[in-house]
């Protein structure tokens, strides 16, 4: 009888706990704001690259499409930015921009993974940027810098992954973590649900894994209501303008003129393409000790390129159509700096050769434009007459 009394008190308290944690979960669920199209242009938003709540909201929003990226989304001010040119759904459609300087392949393909049935059979444009392929990859601070134990415990969860893919993932994340706590002499991770499943897939554990759903699942919960508390408070900051009720053809002849204008204004005192504020502060007087810098420079191993098949594959295992965009290096500007054009051309024909695996990508191949006058707008950004060409292939893609 004591026996009965002790399990039915359990029972009962496991029972209260659980209809606390559903209603906390369902309050936050229905109670959460509109998703505004105005946070869709706004590339500064760190919770739409670590967060879930947010990515998966833009998902769902109807006519729009998501671009991943990384620090060319913020150049906001060169007005042939898609943030710029689709605004209004000026074409009939919204651009909802995420990413920021150092979101590369893999942090794209956590987020991806950890999208769920939201991002499923999407439209989805991607950009790398060239500098990224270094030997060794991204660098931990910078991974961690935009690290989601959500997003890991999402992506473990989701059986349209391969165990292939969570086993590859896996094993990068914590080979990043431990690099991390090595430099820094942290701990990180290693009690945490999301830590200890990682350890377990990449070394097949099954049984371990199996153990750990309660604290799995009670983790889960936590920065899931987290994600939503902070998501409710960003919601809110942003108003819609009225959208235009109907679509204008597009004159491309004056949008061109329109940038070449704006980029002679920010292109005044140096002949490489780049504004004037970049060049000042990264370049200017250092521009002797710049010549020939480059000239051990390789771009032909990095682990980049697996993580890029790795986030081409989470596309696909999701039948996500991706437009791909290659982003080209500044001839002119690595020519001085002595990055030879057969070597940009070794690392361009690797990115391209890896897109060609997959039938779900579609490659807006730029690397051609790399002596193009403001094609970029420094060493490594798109520019004016470069996004330019993205905003004709996206609406071409989107369509």
């Amino acid at each position: 009888m004591r026996k009965k009394r002790v399990f039915l008190t359990l029972l009962c308290c496991l029972l209260c706990i659980a209809a606390v944690l559903t209603g906390v979960t369902l309050y936050l669920r229905g109670t959460m704001p509109v998703y505004p199209d105005s946070l869709g242009s706004d590339p500064n938003v760190t919770e739409k690259i670590t967060g879930l709540y947010l990515l998966r909201e833009a998902a769902r929003q109807p006519d729009t499409l998501l671009i991943f990226g990384s620090s060319e989304l913020k150049t906001t001010d060169i007005c042939s930015h898609p943030a710029n040119f689709f605004a209004d759904r000026r074409c009939g459609f919204q651009v909802n921009l995420i990413g920021r300087g150092s979101c590369q392949s893999l942090v794209h393909a956590l987020a991806i993974a950890a999208g769920g049935d939201a991002l499923n059979g999407k439209k989805v444009v991607l950009i790398t940027a060239p500098q990224s392929y270094v030997e060794d990859g991204i660098a931990a601070d910078l991974f961690m810098a935009n690290f989601s134990e959500l997003q890991v415990l999402a992506m473990l969860d989701d059986d349209t992954i391969s165990d292939e893919v969570k086993t590859y993932l896996s094993s990068r994340i914590q080979a990043l973590i431990d690099r991390y706590n090595e430099e820094n002499g942290t701990s990180l991770q290693r009690n945490t649900a999301a830590g200890l499943l990682t350890d377990a897939k990449r070394d097949g554990n099954g049984l371990i894994s199996s153990l750990l759903l309660p604290y799995r699942a009670l983790s889960y919960w936590a920065l899931d209501c987290k994600d939503k508390v902070e998501a409710r408070a960003i919601l809110r900051d942003y108003n819609d303008v009225p959208v235009p009720q109907e679509e204008a053809p597009i004159d491309w002849d004056a949008e061109e003129q329109a940038a070449l204008a704006q980029a002679a204004q920010m292109v005044t005192n140096n002949d490489f393409s780049m504004q004037d504020d970049y060049y000042s502060t990264y370049v200017g007087r250092k521009l002797d000790q710049q010549e020939g810098k480059d000239s051990a420079l390789s771009y032909d191993v990095s682990p980049e390129y697996d993580d890029l098949r790795c986030l081409l594959e989470i596309c696909r295992l999701k039948g996500m159509d991706v437009l791909f965009v290659h982003v080209p290096m500044n001839g002119k500007w690595n020519d001085y700096t002595g990055f030879s054009a057969d070597r940009r051309e070794s690392y361009y024909e690797k990115v391209r050769a890896i897109t060609e695996e997959y039938e779900n990508v579609t490659l807006l191949d730029l690397t051609r434009f790399e002596y193009e006058p403001y094609f970029l707008c420094d060493t490594m950004h798109l520019g004016w007459k470069g996004w330019l060409e993205v905003d004709r292939a996206i609406i071409e893609f989107y369509r």
